[in-house]
């Protein structure tokens, strides 16, 4: 059978193979549960939330706005998510009383933390992205030294079973690659993802401390 085969020759590939594997998953684990959070970023998020601020606000309905804030979440196959922007503007109607300087600095001082949140988990795959290739050419290394180990001890002019051990060899490479790439892709798209979207972010906070200075 085909699928017998890949797994026997996945098998082959030596220990580093389990290693990888399970660094594919961690990865693919992270992935999942960032393309949910990331959802709470999303500008039209951002724009639901600011309508129901700014209808709040202007009516000076400042406890009711927290309490509907409180109560905003959505779902997405079945998993809940919220925004950032949800908790500082939270912040800022509970620091109403501060002056506007310094309630615009404790906001994006919020903000901050907020986002930290969102940054987690992103360096494990520019990790995995840097060490997973180097974890298959270890491997790769592994299984070129034993290739020429059984050089050495049979017959020089039978070279069938060194080079299917190089071949196997090689699979570990692959291996690494094949983790290491989608790793770099998830981490330079939740990057770029988190910059888009931080600029609505700052606008919104921003005219949320106009809004209740006004």
């Amino acid at each position: 059978m085909q699928y017998e085969n890949i797994f026997e020759l996945l098998h082959k590939g030596g220990f580093t193979i389990y290693v990888l594997a399970l660094c594919s998953v961690f990865s693919l684990k992270i992935a999942l549960d960032k393309s949910i959070q990331f959802r709470g970023i999303q500008s039209k998020i951002s724009a639901q939330i600011l309508s129901l601020v700014r209808d709040y606000l202007k009516a000076g309905q400042y406890d009711e706005l927290v309490n509907q804030l409180a109560a905003m979440k959505w779902k997405f196959f079945g998993m809940k998510y919220s925004s950032p922007l949800i908790a500082v503007i939270t912040h800022i109607v509970k620091h109403k009383d501060f002056d506007k300087e310094d309630l615009t600095e404790s906001a994006f001082g919020k903000l901050d933390k907020e986002v930290t949140v969102y940054e987690k988990g992103l360096g494990v795959h520019a990790t995995l992205g840097s060490i997973t290739p180097f974890i298959g050419l270890f491997g790769t290394v592994i299984g070129i030294i034993k290739s020429f180990h059984a050089l050495s001890l049979q017959d020089a002019s039978n070279y069938s079973s060194v080079i299917s051990g190089i071949a196997e060899a090689l699979i570990a490479t692959a291996a690494g690659l094949f983790v290491a790439i989608p790793s770099v892709m998830f981490y330079n798209y939740f990057t770029k993802k988190l910059k888009m979207e931080l600029p609505v972010l700052d606008d919104a906070i921003r005219e949320t401390v106009r809004l209740i200075k006004k």
